[in-house]
């Protein structure tokens, strides 16, 4: 996530909080519409390697939760970067330094804890990616030996004008 860690108030975070907002409710739409695309085809009989695309559903809907739970905690971070923002319009005083301060660590809090489940939900993702390479996969059909040999279709002969 590219916020800073330097938070002085909740006007530069609000606009670094909504790109992290739109990019991870952007991964949410696009894993649960590949989710949804994987599951028809197998309800739909389309494709034979039905284990392996049972088990690409199951990890983009896993994944799916996790960026959900991020998202909420980016949710909880808009809110104290409005507080802040709130709070710097207030006249000093010790309860404000204080609030402010407060406000700050819950901040960084949710964004450490975003960054942590993001990292998470990627590294799974990445792994069970690896895993689901790595599976044999079943042949398509048999190949049946032919006794027939098959010829080579000969070249087109040139038309004459």
């Amino acid at each position: 996530m590219p916020l800073t860690d330097s938070v002085h108030s909740g006007v530069g975070n609000l606009d670094a909080l909504d790109d992290c907002v739109r990019d991870v409710a952007g991964l949410i739409t696009h894993l649960t519409t590949a989710a949804a695309f994987a599951a028809r085809t197998v309800r739909l009989g389309r494709a034979p390697e039905t284990d392996l695309t049972r088990r690409t559903v199951a990890q983009l809907t896993l994944t799916v939760g996790a960026l959900g739970h991020a998202l909420a905690e980016l949710g909880e971070a808009v809110a104290h970067a409005g507080a802040l923002h709130q709070f710097a319009a207030a006249p000093r005083s010790t309860q404000r330094d204080t609030a402010i301060e407060s406000t700050r660590a819950l901040l960084h809090a949710r964004i450490d804890s975003t960054r942590g489940r993001l990292n998470k939900a990627g590294g799974g993702l990445h792994q069970q990616a690896d895993r689901l390479a790595a599976a044999p996969t079943p042949n398509r059909s048999p190949s049946p030996t032919s006794a027939i040999p098959v010829t080579p279709p000969s070249p087109a002969t040139p038309r004459s004008r």
